[in-house]
């Protein structure tokens, strides 16, 4: 699925866009994550740290975060006016600042539907400690 679509949208569609965006993440395709990311984005990080959309895009374009691997245990969608929330819980493994790390995190992410395009409007990362 592209960014483009219509108003006929449904659960496959955004999963698809969530994985679209986990292999962009991956492979540091900065393009589709700019793409992807609304020029308005409010992003949290599981440190707590608010970012817009150039810090978040900073982030893998410098290499501070490098992501190995993304494993999804729990995901959930629902469905709005244009728009969509997302839950997942899962683990993510790489590299931050050059130090190895794998965690258990929660997030979530909510894609809106604007002039024909989907973008991330919202994301907030927590770290899971239990």
């Amino acid at each position: 699925m592209t960014l483009e679509s219509d108003l006929n949208f449904s659960i496959p569609d955004i999963e698809q866009l969530e994985d679209n965006l986990h292999k962009a993440m991956l492979s540091g395709d900065i393009a589709l994550l700019d793409e992807y990311l609304n020029d308005s984005l409010i992003a949290i990080d599981p440190f707590g740290r608010k970012l817009n959309k150039q810090e978040n895009l900073d982030f893998h374009r410098g290499n501070i975060l490098k992501l190995d691997q993304i494993d999804v245990v729990d995901r959930s969608v629902k469905l709005l006016e244009n728009a969509a929330a997302v839950t997942w819980f899962g683990k993510l493994t790489g590299t931050y600042y050059g130090e190895g790390f794998s965690e258990k995190l929660a997030y979530s992410r909510v894609w809106s539907l604007r002039d024909g395009r989907w973008t991330l409007i919202l994301i907030h990362g927590t770290r899971i400690t239990m």
